[in-house]
């Protein structure tokens, strides 16, 4: 039995008898394959959109390949044109034609695929099969030129082709008298032309970049002014906004990381990306920040009505109220060098209350500001990792922009020493770039120099093969983002607030709402200390595995390192 591709016949019109023509193909020795409605597209003339479809193409390595139109209905000739039954006109000059272009396509296709071996060891022909007429009719019938009545078949064939085929794959064809193909070009005819076999499987970072399309539509939307924004995506745009009416800003920041990001990314003439510290060493003329002096400076300069710019906006505005920076009461003289001295000027102060790890509480003029707008809809990580990046800190529910993505749980690793919390960040790394994610950052929750990984870095940043990796802590991270995000050196402290460092927390918050899409936690906390942190956050009743509860309450999968 030939080998039939597909193995039923696809859809075709039921006149055309082209199943019974099928099913007699079938009865075929098994080394002839045969395709049924083979289809082409093609662009001709440059723009132009061509289908093109042989209703037979049998191939067979010893004889050849040939192209068969099959015409189960056909009506006539008249005037150098071929009709249906119905009197209709027959489409691309008939079906000798069509039979034909198809023969001269596959070729052309060979010939693209750089198989022109196979074609010169190759017979080519095309047929044409009336299915409905004897052989009788058709000798007596007063065929054009086209129609070479040793080209086509009729019903006779119906019962067994093989002889009718045969016939014609013994002509010449040019000056090739026999078909003599190798197996691995006979293979290529198959594989490649009649019937390619292939997987379009997703790409490893395929999972990543819908994701950022979706993140990418979703900030757009922000932008726009709907509800639920990230602060400093709608402070930059704030900014931008006066700026292309030529109306100069100043952007105020407290880290210099999101200064330069923000330079980098968004960077206009009539902006200037500052941090507070950075403006007082400029207005003051002095290597280190003095916020009195600035302040003074600011106060003169609204006397005079010098300020140079007309509007000021001011991002991750809680760290604005350590102490420096408060005594000298720096954000209401800006605001009041705004309201007093620029017409149709704006000063606006965004800030999270959930990041105040610089300052210990808000800035009076936060907490006195007469007027607030609430950006509620986080809009920058997935529910998973929104959901774990608030459990440490409060019981309610992040609110989400609608249609946001769930996302894969955070992983909470538990590493018994410092040596497999290593192996642990270097296997998840590994992992992450596998699946096509490079924006990877290595955030700590204490101080660089005190990182279970500080022994490791180069030059301030984390060694992973072909890449270096940012290695920061969280604070110095406020503000920025990453695709996945690494957090190490969590413990006890991270939840307990041991120490002088009730604003651990904090950093925890900080830290995994940095990550947009994966969020990884090192810790090496013991069942004894987990115990105390589910105490803390109110889960510590009937706890029969306290690590595996920790991950529960975190909402993050727990995953058992091995150490040496």
């Amino acid at each position: 039995m030939a080998i039939m591709i597909p193995e039923k016949p696809r859809t075709f019109k039921l006149k055309s008898r082209e199943d019974i023509m099928f099913d007699a193909l079938a009865k075929l020795p098994d080394d002839y394959y045969v395709v049924h409605s083979f289809q082409e597209t093609k662009i001709k003339d440059g723009n132009r959109i061509i289908d093109a479809e042989a209703d037979f193409v049998v191939f067979n390595r010893t004889k050849g390949l040939m192209c068969i139109e099959a015409k189960a209905s056909v009506g006539g000739y008249e005037n150098g044109k071929w009709y249906y039954i119905s009197g209709e006109e027959m489409s691309h000059d008939g079906p000798f034609a069509q039979a034909r272009m198809m023969m001269y396509d596959i070729q052309d296709r060979m010939k693209a695929l750089g198989m022109l071996s196979a074609i010169e060891h190759c017979k080519f022909y095309h047929a044409v099969w009336f299915p409905t007429a004897s052989a009788a009719q058709i000798r007596r019938l007063p065929l054009p030129m086209e129609a070479l009545r040793e080209l086509i078949l009729t019903e006779e064939a119906l019962i067994d082709p093989e002889p009718y085929l045969e016939r014609i794959f013994s002509l010449a064809e040019k000056r090739k008298t026999a078909t003599d193909l190798t197996e691995a070009q006979a293979s290529r005819i198959v594989n490649e032309i009649l019937c390619p076999q292939f997987e379009i499987a997703p790409s490893a970072s395929f999972d990543t970049d819908t994701k950022h399309m979706l993140f990418h539509r979703l900030l757009k939307e922000q932008a726009n002014g709907a509800a639920g924004t990230g602060k400093t995506l709608v402070a930059v745009e704030k900014a931008k906004r006066h700026a292309f009416r030529g109306e100069k800003v100043l952007f105020l920041c407290f880290n210099r990381r999101l200064r330069d990001h923000l330079a980098e990314n968004y960077a206009h003439e009539y902006i200037d990306f500052m941090t507070i510290s950075g403006l007082a060493c400029r207005f003051g003329r002095t290597p280190a920040p003095d916020y009195a002096l600035l302040n003074r400076i600011l106060e003169k300069m609204w006397e005079d009505g010098s300020f140079p710019y007309a509007h000021v906006v001011v991002d991750e505005g809680q760290d604005f109220g350590i102490k420096a920076i408060e005594e000298a009461d720096i954000l209401l003289t800006l605001k009041t060098i705004i309201e007093d001295t620029k017409e149709n000027g704006s000063f606006y102060v965004f800030y999270d209350k959930l990041q105040l790890n610089q300052a210990r509480k808000l800035p009076r003029y936060l907490a006195d500001a007469d007027c607030k707008l609430t950006l509620y809809r986080n809009c920058r990580n997935t529910e998973n990792i929104a959901k774990t990046s608030l459990r440490p800190i409060t019981e309610r529910s992040p609110k989400l922009m609608e249609n946001c993505i769930a996302g894969v749980p955070a992983k909470l690793h538990f590493c018994p020493d410092g040596d497999s919390v290593l192996a642990a960040v270097d296997n998840t790394i590994d992992e992450l770039r596998g699946e096509g994610m490079d924006n990877i950052v290595i955030l700590t929750c204490i101080k660089e120099a005190d990182s279970v990984l500080a022994p490791y870095l180069e030059e301030g940043m984390y060694p992973a093969g072909r890449k270096k990796l940012i290695f920061t802590t969280c604070r110095k991270f406020k503000g920025l983002e990453a695709d996945a995000v690494i957090l190490v050196d969590v413990d006890e402290n991270t939840f307990l607030g041991k120490d002088d460092s009730e604003q651990n927390v904090y950093n925890y918050y900080v830290g995994t709402s940095r990550a947009r899409l994966r969020l990884d936690i090192m810790t090496t906390m013991d069942n004894e200390r987990c115990i105390r942190v589910l105490e803390k956050l109110g889960k510590g009743e009937k706890i029969k595995n306290p690590q595996r509860e920790l991950a529960k309450a975190l909402n993050t999968l727990r995953v058992m390192e091995s150490g040496e």
